[in-house]
């Protein structure tokens, strides 16, 4: 018997949807592009003709044919459109930051399950080249235990920009923007802290939200700083791990976002060439050979570049089978405890040990990933 194609609609079309959901979900045979809630109508149907465009959100939520609802509305409203998704009996994929508090996440965890709802979220930077490349490296232990870790997101964005993101609000700002990949990609990578370190800025004149961020994660035997500044103006070094045995450095990043970005699908020759190639290399210590080069730019057969496209054939294995979602509502759960505990690191001034809360809801317990 053939599987029938999940019917899906999006909630937006700014940069996320446009660049990082429609994109795949068109492409991939699991999935079938159904509705766009936006009002830029034409824009969606210059690219996808025969998809339907509402206007607004309520319309999509209740459109009979849909299977899966992707969110990507700004952070406030993706708690109360999640909730009347799922109680429409819709699957539900949101947007990082899935939502502004650990109440509401917790609240939508427990609300899926008792509907029988499949409730995900959108964490991309998982399946960069350069994130797969480093875990499979701490995996294998070839270049022995992971002892630091350095993982940052900079920009050169010297003056606030006026959009929703950087607006007074709850989950706003850069911290909100960019944290939940680098925290999603901690946790992924090591699990949960002993405990944590913060410290959350305003550096641009003008700013209203924090635009500097570095963040503390202490293991019992691993360090890991996390950390985007809006003033790098230079190649930013992406990662720089130390083992036991060297050090694994990579600068720039995965090339999938600047290939969508400038027009080129995942159907097209070549993607994701049209990005810039990230360059890494690996450093031995001098009696074993002064530099081992996994670049200039990274082979394919070393550390190419990553594929989004995987995050959604396994999201849709997880929907046809009803099995769990590659990022678990444990995840979700896990990494929105650890956002507001940075936070309120920040604003306490001191470390904060890493204990999750006793469910309200009876639902989320500390990940055992």
């Amino acid at each position: 018997m053939t599987q029938q194609p999940i019917r899906t609609g999006i909630i937006g079309y700014g940069l996320s949807g446009r660049v990082f959901h429609a994109p795949f979900v068109h492409n991939l045979p699991e999935f079938e592009l159904t509705a766009v809630s936006s009002r830029q109508s034409e824009s969606v149907l210059e690219r996808y003709p025969t998809v339907t465009v509402v206007p607004d959100a309520s319309l999509l939520i209740q459109h009979p044919g849909l299977d899966l609802i992707i969110i990507t509305a700004p952070n406030a409203l993706h708690f109360p459109l999640a909730e009347a998704a799922l109680r429409a009996g819709k699957d539900v994929l949101l947007e990082k930051p899935s939502v502004t508090s650990l109440n509401e996440i917790e609240h939508l965890a427990r609300l899926a399950q008792d509907l029988g709802r499949l409730l995900t979220v959108y964490q991309n930077r998982r399946y960069d080249g350069d994130f797969q490349h480093l875990k499979a490296l701490v995996e294998s232990g070839e270049m022995g235990a992971l002892k630091h870790l350095s993982s940052r997101f900079d920009r050169f964005r010297p003056q606030p920009q006026n959009r929703w993101r950087e607006q007074p609000g709850p989950a706003s700002g850069i911290f909100w923007d960019l944290g939940p990949h680098l925290l999603d990609q901690a946790l992924y990578l090591l699990g949960t802290p002993e405990s944590l370190t913060a410290s959350l800025k305003i550096l641009r004149t003008g700013g209203q939200t924090p635009d500097w961020f570095e963040v503390m994660l202490h293991y019992p035997n691993c360090q890991l700083t996390l950390g985007s500044t809006p003033y790098e103006a230079g190649p930013m070094q992406r990662f720089n791990a130390r083992f036991e045995n060297g050090s694994w450095q990579c600068w720039g990043l995965d090339p999938q976002e600047e290939a969508l970005r400038a027009g080129q699908m995942p159907w097209h020759a070549g993607y994701p060439d049209a990005g810039q190639a990230q360059t890494a290399h690996r450093y031995l210590p001098a009696e074993q050979e002064t530099r081992v080069t996994d670049g200039p730019t990274l082979p394919r057969d070393y550390c190419e570049a990553g594929q989004y496209g995987d995050y959604f054939t396994e999201l849709a294995t997880a929907i046809t089978a009803r099995t769990e979602p590659p990022v678990t509502l444990s995840n979700a759960c896990a990494l929105i405890y650890t956002l507001e505990l940075a936070e309120r690191s920040s604003f306490e001034g001191k470390q904060l040990a890493w204990e999750y809360p006793v469910s309200t809801t009876g639902y989320c317990s500390p990940p055992t990933e």
